[in-house]
């Protein structure tokens, strides 16, 4: 009984740890107004994503709102051990894995067969500092509209010398990229010193 109290109080003790040192976790600079998530990668629901880290995500006011411009409007970044140099293929391969694997556990629908996510990513411009990537995804919306959804996407890949690692930001919305919400998606940043991780 002793033995089994203290193995409780233990791992009590981990989980709580594990969560304050969850909250620290900081990759983004975003306003108030955007939602947090913070998750541990490898990802529970897309385990197939193999690297070890850190997802910092937002979520825009609304985003669950089918009427609002911040409807499933995100941005993410991902600190992990990429140590190779990601690509297009890189992209689509691990957004399909993502998004498939998150709206399976999602979806509530037993009989439902989930279309599998489609994405199409291209080199849109690189500087000294990153490669950015724009295109487009198709995914089953599981959350709220039960239906296939087009977002428009850009993912800046910033390598940091520092640490030898590259780090994928997304920024995700249906809206079209002349819409007002996506100048809301590009004051987001990541903090200044991701590299020192």
């Amino acid at each position: 009984m002793k033995k089994s109290i203290i193995i409780s109080l233990v791992l009590l003790n981990s989980f709580i740890t594990f969560g304050q040192e969850l909250k620290e976790i900081n990759l983004l600079k975003a306003d108030s107004t955007w939602g947090k998530e913070i998750i541990k990668v490898p990802f529970w629901f897309a385990p197939e994503i193999d690297y070890q880290g850190y997802e910092d995500i937002r979520f825009a006011k609304g985003w669950e709102d089918v009427n609002s411009s911040g409807f499933w409007t995100l941005v993410f970044a991902w600190d992990i051990n990429l140590k190779t140099k990601p690509t297009t293929k890189f992209f689509e391969d691990n957004i399909k894995l993502y998004l498939d694997g998150l709206m399976k556990v999602v979806n509530d629908i037993e009989t439902l067969i989930i279309p599998k996510t489609v994405a199409n990513f291209r080199i849109d411009k690189t500087d000294s500092e990153k490669v950015t990537f724009k295109g487009t995804i198709e995914t089953y919306d599981a959350f709220t509209t039960k239906k296939t959804i087009a977002l428009n996407v850009i993912i800046e890949s910033f390598y940091c010398k520092k640490s030898d690692k590259y780090v994928p930001f997304f920024r995700i919305s249906p809206r079209n990229f002349d819409h007002q919400i996506w100048e809301e998606l590009n004051r987001i940043y990541l903090n200044d010193d991701i590299c020192n991780n």
